[in-house]
């Protein structure tokens, strides 16, 4: 080969090694300029990790492939200044390696140690000391390391359901009967007027109907199944994020991230997305804890669930790490 072709090809080389190094930083740019634009949307809780982590025993290991995530849904708090409780507390498993979504409830009622000493029913932990004490009572009493939170309360949870559409879910006679007083009492808190559900049967139910819905606890099954409807609600807006097309995502990352708060990063939440919508499954695998045989009722001051600590943490552990 010659001196000049070699100089040629060499050239080109080089050309080519600059356009591709050129489009690899107009990536980074581009991506930078989004992650700044969705950070600055984001109601951020800071929160100390290492202190939620560190429950004073040493955690059971488990795989590091899968992810939790903690979900808060808040009550209306009687204290306008302060959280209300968490009526809704589940946690949110994504096992990268395996391909699978798993989602659990935890009991409101369940009557837990407090890491500093006392105890208090989970959902009054949240109304006491926010994010850092439910999340520290959780892995305290079950020997978990989660670390990431997503809350939502009744006034944004109807606007959320709203932007995407609306969630199908299935309305029985019964709960007919108490789905439309819970609409009322949500449209006065917010000042919102909603219409009242008919009939029962299969229906595209909006935000604040979606939202009465998980707040139904007195028929069969009582706060239970109370639970399950939570549970059949956020899987309903999983099917809608899996449905949605590309070019909807970013104005409805707009739109929805400012209705939530949570310690994650910009980049965290896009991994666990990313992750969780990559998944390939069809639906979320359910849960709820502690099971029926593991508990029993206390009254004293107040209803408390008193729960077999031992026998819950080993079927959460089972459940979460497919064991």
């Amino acid at each position: 080969m010659t001196r000049r072709k070699r100089k040629k090809k060499s050239s080109i080389s080089k050309k080519v090694l600059l356009g591709f190094l050129s489009f690899i930083c107009i990536l980074v740019l581009v991506g930078s300029i989004v992650i700044i634009n969705l950070s600055s949307k984001i109601n951020t809780v800071e929160i100390d990790r290492s202190f939620v982590t560190d429950i004073g025993k040493e955690p059971i290991k488990e795989d590091e492939d899968v992810i939790t995530v903690a979900l808060f849904g808040s009550d209306y708090p009687y204290d306008k200044t302060k959280l209300g409780a968490s009526d809704a507390t589940m946690i949110l498993s994504i096992d990268t390696k395996k391909g699978n979504i798993k989602l659990f409830s935890l009991m409101r009622d369940i009557y837990l140690d407090l890491p500093d000493g006392g105890k208090e029913n989970l959902n009054y932990t949240f109304a006491l000391g926010g994010p850092e004490l439910i999340l520290k009572t959780i892995n305290y009493n079950f020997n978990l390391q989660v670390d990431k939170f997503v809350h939502v309360s009744l006034h944004t949870l109807p606007i959320i359901i709203d932007k995407l559409g609306g969630v199908e879910l299935e309305i029985t006679n019964e709960e007919l009967d108490f789905i439309n007083s819970y609409i009322n009492s949500i449209d006065f808190q917010n000042g919102t007027v909603t219409e009242p559900l008919y009939s029962a049967g299969r229906q595209v139910l909006n935000g604040t109907q979606a939202a009465a819905y998980c707040r139904i606890r007195y028929t069969e099954g009582r706060d239970y199944k109370r639970t399950e409807r939570q549970r059949d609600v956020l899987s309903a807006i999983f099917d809608k994020f899996k449905n949605i097309s590309i070019t909807e995502v970013p104005g409805l990352i707009n739109d929805l991230l400012p209705l939530v708060s949570t310690n994650m990063t910009t980049s965290e939440m896009l991994s666990i997305a990313t992750k969780a919508l990559g998944a390939g499954v069809s639906n979320i695998e359910q849960g709820r804890f502690p099971l029926d045989e593991h508990h029993y009722a206390e009254w004293t001051d107040m209803y408390h669930m008193i729960v077999d600590i031992d026998a819950t943490t080993e079927e959460i552990h089972k459940f979460i790490y497919s064991k």
